[in-house]
């Protein structure tokens, strides 16, 4: 069995109306979204704004939902950063509060070589005693995870797993033909894809649209497991008109704002990130796809 499989959020970080973090907000959103049967949580990736948050209220977060969720579904949390010393000694603090993984995305803006990228990868492996799934998102980072690279890395026995957001067939079935002999989770990080990596052989996806269309992802993959490959893709159609908004404004702008006006407050993004207001066109065309949501009984 992999280690993952399934439907994990990549769940967002509520806000206060004040830009500080809402560990109120974040109960309540947690409590809608371990209503369904999801195989785990994902915080602090690019969905959950890691980047503008300080160490101190990461791992205040981080203990936070550890705590409120108690087991009841896994939790993963996104340590990478920029540095070999720096993520392995925020990783080391992140392990200390036992989630279920933590995840590593590849060091940005100075791209490192394949060589450089997986001594760096190792170095935070063999310094944290947990599971560590690795994260492609070359669109952000500026480097690709070679499937290569992670043949070199499948020696590590405490990495899990890989998550790809980066689009290409080429690197999800790399991925898959690299994939070490033991259990180990190759996952979608793009949306609208889920329905096909499945049938590439991938285990799971990691979806940020599962903040708010938790019940649908997660009856798609349901749908899968059951053969059902017709409403299967029923399913993943009905992905696509919040995906047709999410990049209309910087990450992760469109989502919360959709997830505010289906009344399941995360309040804003953290600035330089704005909201839009009520009279813009991006508010108002978001507000018809939730709409449109409300009246099919998705959400």
């Amino acid at each position: 069995m992999t280690p993952l499989s399934g439907i994990l959020v990549a769940m967002v970080t509520p806000l206060d109306d004040d830009q500080e973090i809402s560990f109120k907000r974040t109960d309540r959103l947690l409590d809608r979204l371990l209503t369904e049967e999801i195989a785990g949580i994902f915080i602090l990736g690019t969905n959950g704004e890691s980047y503008v948050l300080a160490e101190n209220e990461k791992l205040a977060f981080v203990e936070h939902v550890i705590d409120y969720v108690h087991g009841r579904t896994k939790v993963l949390v996104g340590t990478g950063l920029n540095g070999t010393a720096e993520t392995i000694r925020f990783s080391q603090k992140v392990a200390s509060l036992k989630p279920d993984a933590i995840t590593l995305v590849a060091p940005s803006f100075v791209a490192p070589s394949q060589q450089e990228l997986v001594d760096h990868f190792a170095a935070i492996i063999h310094a944290v005693d947990m599971p560590v799934l690795l994260y492609n998102m070359p669109a952000k980072t500026g480097i690709n995870i070679e499937p290569a690279s992670l043949k070199q890395l499948s020696k590590y026995k405490n990495l899990i797993g890989i998550k790809d957001s980066s689009g290409k067939w080429e690197n999800f079935d790399g991925y898959l033909a690299n994939r070490p002999e033991r259990p180990f989770s190759v996952i979608m990080g793009s949306d609208g894809r889920i329905l096909e990596s499945f049938q590439h052989g991938g285990n799971a996806a990691i979806a940020s649209t599962a903040n708010l269309l938790t019940a649908n992802n997660v009856a798609l993959y349901q749908a899968f497991v059951n053969d059902n490959i017709e409403k299967a893709q029923k399913f993943q159609d009905r992905i696509q008109p919040l995906r047709s908004v999410l990049h209309k404004a910087t990450i992760p702008v469109s989502l919360k704002t959709a997830l505010n006006i289906a009344g399941i407050t995360v309040g804003p993004a953290r600035l330089p990130a704005k909201m839009p207001r009520e009279q813009d066109a991006l508010y108002q065309e978001i507000g018809d796809v939730i709409k449109e949501y409300e009246l099919q009984g998705i959400i």
